[in-house]
């Protein structure tokens, strides 16, 4: 880290139902300046999503009851029907196989990452693609 805080004035929701890695999460995006709104499942993310309207998510997919994939549904549901800017969204697993990373995509994740997440590769991630997303 430089000082500067690369996330300043960005609202993420973290969607994880492991609390360390929910914490840790937090804690790093709060580093770098971000307003961060932590979810222990996809039933209270998608209220975080619906009620802030974020830059953007970040969320496992393998969660209790519904899964990260409902919430990204129920997201961008919402985004069209409100005429918003997509929300940046990252799924983030412990999945190795090729099929997650695509199913995700295809359901509406921009990006994926393997846990557990490597801090700058993230934070370099999330500030590229809500900058990206702020001048379109």
């Amino acid at each position: 880290m430089n000082g500067a805080q690369r996330l300043e004035r960005v609202t993420v929701v973290v969607v994880d139902d492991e609390p360390s890695s929910r914490e840790s999460l937090t804690m790093m995006l709060e580093a770098e300046g971000a307003r961060v709104v932590a979810a222990r499942d996809a039933e209270e993310g998608v209220e975080a999503v619906l009620s802030r309207t974020p830059d953007a998510v970040i969320c496992d997919l393998d969660l209790p009851a519904m899964d990260g994939f409902y919430l990204i549904q129920r997201l961008r549901d919402d985004e069209i029907r409100s005429n918003r800017a997509p929300a940046v969204a990252v799924a983030i697993t412990g999945h190795t196989d090729e099929a997650y990373r695509l199913r995700s995509i295809g359901e509406g994740f921009q990006h994926f990452m393997r846990k557990p997440a490597q801090p700058e590769r993230l934070i370099a991630l999330l500030a590229d693609a809500v900058g990206e997303r702020a001048a379109s």
